[in-house]
């Protein structure tokens, strides 16, 4: 789905992927690669093989990073804020380290604005994950409002099994889905914002 996104925006003139690692473990930077003029990233894993991908990749904590550029055309953070607060750098308000990382994500957005996450009922996976919950989702349409927004939700009854997933038009249902150890996050939301 986001490389459809992105290649309809082609040429893209600038692009910073959140959680870039992410995006070159899984092959989908090289994509991405041919329609992006400057292509920058960022995680807080080290990738050695980013540096031949992206223009710039930087190994920091995306919120409060001084970027090089103040906006960036389009901005993609794929499965990436459910981590914040939670991994690396921890921290004891991990809703508000996500809040904080979302509207950094839309604050160097010059056009558009594609992010994912896992939705459901609250949940901690310990060192790696807090799903985000209808009350956190709440206030970031809040954040969106001004802008065209798209919210789109898919259902998967086991992602570590390879099951595949299901869009469907069910906010509730979505955000009531618990996340289970075994079984990995079953719900996710899929949020297109053009400024």
């Amino acid at each position: 789905l986001l490389l459809e996104c992105l290649s309809a925006r082609a040429p893209i003139e600038s692009l910073l992927d959140v959680g870039a690692h992410y995006s070159v473990s899984n092959d989908y930077a090289n994509v991405v690669r041919k329609i992006a003029k400057r292509y920058d990233g960022i995680d807080i894993l080290n990738d050695s093989e980013a540096s031949l991908v992206l223009d710039n990749f930087y190994v920091a904590n995306a919120v409060g990073f001084d970027y090089p550029l103040k906006k960036y055309e389009v901005v993609v953070c794929i499965s990436t804020i459910e981590h914040a607060g939670v991994s690396t750098y921890k921290r004891d308000n991990i809703k508000e380290e996500q809040n904080k990382l979302f509207k950094q994500c839309l604050e160097l957005t010059e056009k558009y604005l594609w992010i994912s996450f896992p939705v459901g009922q609250q949940y901690v996976y310990p060192g790696e994950l807090s799903i985000i919950t209808e009350t956190q989702l709440s206030g970031w349409e809040e954040l969106v409002k001004p802008f065209k927004t798209r919210q789109r939700f898919f259902y998967n009854q086991g992602p570590q099994a390879g099951h595949p997933w299901y869009e469907h038009a069910k906010r509730e249902a979505a955000l009531r889905v618990p996340y289970v150890d075994f079984v990995g996050n079953q719900s996710i939301c899929l949020m297109e914002v053009e400024i």
